[in-house]
């Protein structure tokens, strides 16, 4: 089985010779088949913004994530702090600021700095996607304080046992937040696997929390052999103007995948 952890359907046409066109869809945008095979399924955040980086900024930078780990947090906010004076466009220290913020449960400040994150790199930037619709649904009351600090809590959960029951117990007390549903059905297989991805899409979520079940969910499609709907849902992933970086990567990556496959489609 092959699945990653990771929006509508328009239709594509499907036009191979070769290296030539690979795919095209209603309004005209193409991407070739030697294009999909660069794709690792991976973007590389920290090269955002990274043309303009003083020296300054990436020596207050390192120092900041050092007292983050360390736990010495008042001189990570004041090091990170310095950093963005240097560079104000680069968003890698303002998006550690936010989580340094978010680990001392200051939201207001969690949610400032991911909202100028996400100015800075509208594209996407790590999680930052996530944890705006996330924050920003606890500051007008559809969450509960502390849900986006127990979702990133998931990271550091060293066991597939622990991460397994924290998503039960994630999505039985939150049903309605989408992020979790996705978590949650990575451990589950067969129809139940597609029915949780399914309840995830039909909530209202972010843009790379819905990339992501679209992309799982044509990758469940190809395992069941139903490769043209898998391949039209990755296309649309790969062209919707609002697709994280993250997420047009690695449906190029797994479209790739699908032509490679010696499988007609069915």
């Amino acid at each position: 089985m092959f699945f990653i952890t990771l929006l509508g359907c328009s239709k594509t046409q499907n036009n191979l010779t070769g290296d030539a066109l690979a795919f095209t869809d209603s309004v005209g945008n193409r991407i070739t088949k030697e294009e999909l095979s660069k794709s690792n399924g991976s973007f590389n955040y920290t090269i955002i913004g990274a043309g303009n980086i003083s020296q300054e900024a990436i020596v207050a930078h390192e120092e900041g994530r050092r007292y983050a780990s360390a736990g010495d947090y008042d001189r990570a906010f004041a090091k990170f702090s310095e950093a963005i004076q240097h560079s104000p466009e680069w968003p890698y220290p303002v998006y550690d600021l936010a989580y340094s913020y978010l680990l001392q449960d200051d939201y207001v400040n969690a949610l400032k700095y991911y909202k100028l994150t996400d100015s800075l790199a509208p594209k996407g930037f790590f999680t930052s996607k996530v944890a705006l619709y996330t924050l920003t649904g606890e500051k007008m009351g559809k969450f509960k304080p502390g849900l986006y600090k127990m979702y990133v809590s998931l990271e550091s959960l060293l066991s597939d046992t622990e991460r397994e029951e924290m998503t039960k117990v994630l999505v039985s007390t939150f049903p309605d937040f989408a992020p979790g549903w996705k978590e949650y059905a990575n451990f589950l297989a067969g129809e139940q696997r597609l029915a949780a991805i399914e309840t995830g899409l039909k909530l209202d979520c972010d843009v790379q929390t819905s990339g992501t079940l679209l992309i799982n969910k044509a990758l469940f499609l190809a395992n069941e052999e139903k490769k043209s709907e898998a391949k039209e849902i990755l296309t649309d992933v790969i062209f919707n103007p609002e697709s994280t970086l993250g997420n047009i990567e690695l449906a190029k990556f797994a479209l790739n995948n699908l032509l490679e496959a010696k499988t007609d489609d069915k």
